[in-house]
């Protein structure tokens, strides 16, 4: 007997996600992966100065917005041809490791707790699944730290501010690393804070993922993919500290190898754009929208590697650097997201270390009639790369590549499914009017289509599972 299951909102962050899937006896069969909305931002930033670039695109999402901005700068930095001063360097990359607290920390406890702990009962966590296996000391413990992760995790935006200003959309990060000088007060604040947040990740987050992973098992064998892993590299090559997490990667059933950039092609044959090209390298095209496209499903594009579909994100990055030696699974993601908030960190820490007050880490830019850069960063959830050109001293052309496009991939004209699309084939559903399977398994992601407002509205239940 086939059912199909659509699934929208998919997230807990926001709308613009959807899931639709095929299942026959009780298994899925073919899946897609649906971006429910046009972004347009590479369209917006055609004619305006360069410069505005750091702060448009950080309003891509509320949630990664530093990333957005880590990746400008340095793409306008290649673009510039400029070095950063080293102590720039240090002090935006703990700037980023904020983010990424903040992110993985909400994350683990808002986004994906619920799908395996009876969150406190309350109207707004009715849960759509009666898939619960903790016992109720283990469940009522995690519970309470659902609720203590949300004061943790606005410590990680409250560090971020104390460099960058206010976030998200810090106006912090720019060229050359940051826009102020460090000081002496500023570092012992800093690490006052981390102080308490790593303190979270030891005693309660670390042992909270292993608990749930305990309890539901069969989730180290479901959800795995394509198996092919990618990394732009993260805060890695320092002048002095060399890498301390990982270097430009790409892991593939033929082993490891050195990332080449000359590799990612961005393919459009299912997604809602148009151009004289399917393929096309990302520095070259910006397709046009277009909804009424012939067997189109999404707004979300295809870039791949090399000709294949890859995973980005925190169990990628894990491996890659040798810091993880399971497998590749959904509980192995969700777990390597703990263990690397608990990295980050450390490599904060460590960072803080190196900072000199009083350092001014910015120059005079002369901006050229023309130029072209990118910038390939690695962020919360995994490979992010901007490529720009100026021509007449205004942008002419932008192009964005964000995690989730890669993890969220449409399918490709070479008969490929998206990284996530894959992850669901051959998944076993138990209840096809409760499938608690398909939501767990695409959450361990980290999918973030867009950043919104959520609105909830007392005695009304918004239908999110539809089974026909």
């Amino acid at each position: 007997m086939s059912k199909r299951i659509v699934i929208n909102p998919l997230t807990r962050i926001s709308g613009f996600m959807e899931i639709d899937v095929t299942v026959e006896n009780n298994q899925v069969v073919e899946a897609k992966t649906k971006g429910n909305l046009f972004r347009g931002f590479e369209q917006m930033l055609i004619g305006r100065s360069p410069f505005d670039s750091v702060y448009f695109t950080q309003r891509i999402c509320g949630i990664c917005s530093a990333a957005h901005s880590m990746a400008s700068s340095l793409a306008l930095e290649d673009a510039l041809k400029i070095e950063p001063m080293e102590q720039g360097k240090y002090l935006r990359d703990i700037i980023h490791c904020c983010e990424f607290l903040q992110n993985h920390i909400r994350h683990f406890y808002q986004y994906t707790v619920p799908d395996f702990v009876k969150i406190e009962q309350n109207s707004l966590f009715q849960a759509d699944h009666d898939d619960f296996r903790l016992p109720t000391e283990i469940n009522d413990r995690i519970s309470k730290h659902y609720f203590e992760s949300l004061t943790i995790s606005r410590l990680g935006h409250q560090m971020l501010a104390v460099l960058g200003g206010k976030a998200p959309h810090n106006h912090g990060v720019f060229i050359g690393g940051i826009t102020t000088q460090a000081t002496a007060e500023k570092v012992v604040h800093l690490d006052s804070i981390l102080q308490k947040i790593s303190a979270f990740i030891d005693e309660k987050m670390i042992p909270d993922v292993y608990d749930i992973a305990r309890y539901y098992q069969e989730y180290y064998q479901l959800g795995s993919g394509y198996g092919n892993l990618l990394s732009y590299g993260s805060f890695n090559s320092y002048k002095e500290l060399g890498t301390l997490y990982v270097d430009p990667l790409v892991l593939t059933g033929e082993g490891m190898q050195a990332f080449d950039e000359s590799k990612i092609l961005e393919k459009i044959d299912y997604s809602y754009f148009t151009s004289t090209e399917q393929t096309y390298s990302p520095g070259e095209v910006v397709p046009e929208p277009d909804m009424d496209k012939k067997n189109a499903y999404s707004w979300v594009k295809a870039p791949r590697y090399n000709g294949l579909p890859f995973e980005v994100g925190p169990l990628a990055r894990l491996i890659l650097s040798g810091n993880y030696d399971n497998d590749i699974s959904a509980m192995d993601r969700t777990i390597a997201r703990a263990l690397e908030t608990k990295k980050i960190a450390e490599i904060m820490k460590l960072l803080l270390q190196q900072i000199i007050p009083g350092v001014d880490v910015q120059k005079k830019y002369e901006l050229p009639e023309s130029a072209s850069g990118r910038g390939l960063v690695d962020t919360t959830r995994g490979a992010l790369g901007h490529w720009l050109k100026i021509k007449d001293k205004k942008i002419s052309f932008y192009q964005i590549i964000t995690p989730s496009t890669w993890d969220f991939s449409t399918r490709d004209d070479n008969g490929y499914r998206g990284t996530a699309e894959q992850a669901l084939i051959g998944t076993p559903i138990q209840n096809p009017d409760k499938p608690a399977e398909i939501g767990r398994i695409l959450r361990s992601f980290d999918p973030c289509m867009s950043c919104a407002t959520h609105v909830y509205t007392p005695g009304k239940q918004v239908k999110t599972i539809k089974v026909f």
